[in-house]
């Protein structure tokens, strides 16, 4: 019997009401199994945390004796074999202060298992502290030709302090309102993962060509850390098209100012890359100079 003749069958007979309560424990059923999928499938999706690694002591790095040497090789070994299972996305020294993972995980207990078991961690060379990352995996939906095919390990680092809040420094770098008072008057921001972050210094000049276009966000924490990707000027040809990264960290200094550290990365090691890192060693260096000088003497006059 199908079902429209089950319905012909309930209405004739009188049963109708027992047909009614079928169906319904058919839909409640239906709805728990579709409630438990969706949790199963909120319970898979992986979380993604910032971790930091620092020093257990005075000096560290730079004091570093033969032993935690030997250590830190084991560490990058670890670190080595858990990229390779795709639960280290990346990881490397900051600032030559502390050390930055980049973890993929199911979970915050699964987080405290990989680093407790770290070696570094377990031979007490390192503490380490984590926090929850917004982050985006472009490499899993943009073109590999979007980044360099050979990536070198040379990090641009340059830092400021200004006398000012967090959020009045967090908003100059993450909103139009706040980038348009130092960086250019023409910007295209959304502080979200994958949002535009675009900077142009010719809005005259054709569509393409005005500056930082096609730029996004790839991850931040909210008032710690912002990141985005970076591009050349047109006069560098064909790699204006392949981005590099930035990674900016802001940390409170006493009770009334706040130092930026800068790091630009994502270097390519093929011929005509030492032109581009020498032009924005240059270049970072002016809009630095004028971030603080919005800080110092108020919002950068455009027009003058």
């Amino acid at each position: 019997m199908n079902v429209y003749e089950r319905l012909n069958y309930a209405l004739s007979s009188g049963e109708f009401a027992k047909y009614i309560g079928i169906c319904l424990l058919i839909t409640l059923e239906v709805m728990m199994s579709s409630s438990q999928a969706r949790a199963q499938d909120a319970a898979a999706a992986p979380q993604f945390y910032l971790v930091e690694l620092h020093g257990t002591r005075d000096g560290w790095p730079d004091n570093m004796t033969k032993e935690e040497e030997a250590v830190l090789g084991e560490h990058f070994v670890y670190l080595k074999e858990l990229t390779a299972k795709g639960k280290v996305l990346m990881a490397g020294p900051v600032w030559g202060k502390f050390g930055l993972v980049v973890l993929k995980v199911q979970s915050e207990a699964e987080l405290k298992e990989i680093m407790d078991k770290e070696p570094s961690v377990v031979k007490k060379v390192h503490t380490y502290t984590f926090s929850p990352m917004v982050v985006a995996l472009l490499s899993d939906y943009i073109s590999r030709d979007r980044y360099p095919s050979e990536i070198t390990d040379r990090v641009m680092y340059k830092e400021v302090t200004v006398k000012a809040s967090l959020d009045d420094v967090w908003r100059a770098w993450t909103t139009n309102e706040g980038a348009n008072e130092f960086f250019s008057p023409f910007t295209k921001i959304e502080c979200r993962t994958g949002g535009p972050y675009e900077i142009y210094f010719d809005n005259e000049s054709p569509i393409g060509s005005r500056g930082g276009e096609g730029n996004k966000v790839l991850s931040f924490l909210p008032k710690s850390m912002f990141s985005f990707e970076w591009n050349a000027p047109p006069s560098f040809g064909s790699l204006r098209d392949v981005r590099t990264r930035v990674v900016i960290n802001f940390e409170q200094v006493g009770t009334d100012s706040i130092k930026v550290k800068f790091s630009h990365l994502g270097w390519g090691a093929a011929e005509g890359w030492n032109a581009i890192y020498d032009y924005f060693d240059r270049a970072w260096g002016y809009v630095l100079g004028n971030f603080k000088k919005r800080f110092e003497s108020g919002p950068i006059k455009w027009e003058e």
